[in-house]
C-alpha cells in the first residue's frame, strides 16, 4: 500500500480504521455475547453504515457463521450507538 493511500485510509471521515474494523471482526468471531463487552461496543460505535454492512457480510461467512437474527442483534445495537 502507497503512503498516499494509507494516509487516505486512515483520514475518511466517519470512517473508522481498518485495524478497528479487524480488532472488531476478530472479537465477534467470539459470539454474540461479544456485544457485551465494552471494548467491542466501544469499536462497533465508532464504524459507518458501510462498514456495519460489512461486518454483518462477513459475520455470516465465517465458522460458526452469524445466523441472520443475530446479525440483526448486531445492527440494532449499532444503530443505537448512533441515534
Amino acid at each position: 500500500m502507497s503512503l498516499e493511500r494509507a494516509y487516505n485510509e486512515l483520514n475518511r471521515r466517519g470512517r473508522a480504521a481498518a485495524s478497528t474494523v479487524e480488532a472488531l471482526m476478530f472479537s465477534l468471531r467470539g459470539g454474540v455475547n461479544e456485544l457485551e463487552k465494552p471494548d467491542t461496543m466501544r469499536r462497533l460505535s465508532v464504524v459507518d453504515s458501510d462498514q456495519v454492512q460489512e461486518i454483518s457480510e462477513r459475520l455470516q461467512n465465517i465458522a460458526p457463521a452469524w445466523s441472520p437474527d443475530q446479525v440483526a442483534a448486531l445492527v440494532a445495537i449499532w444503530s443505537k450507538l448512533h441515534e
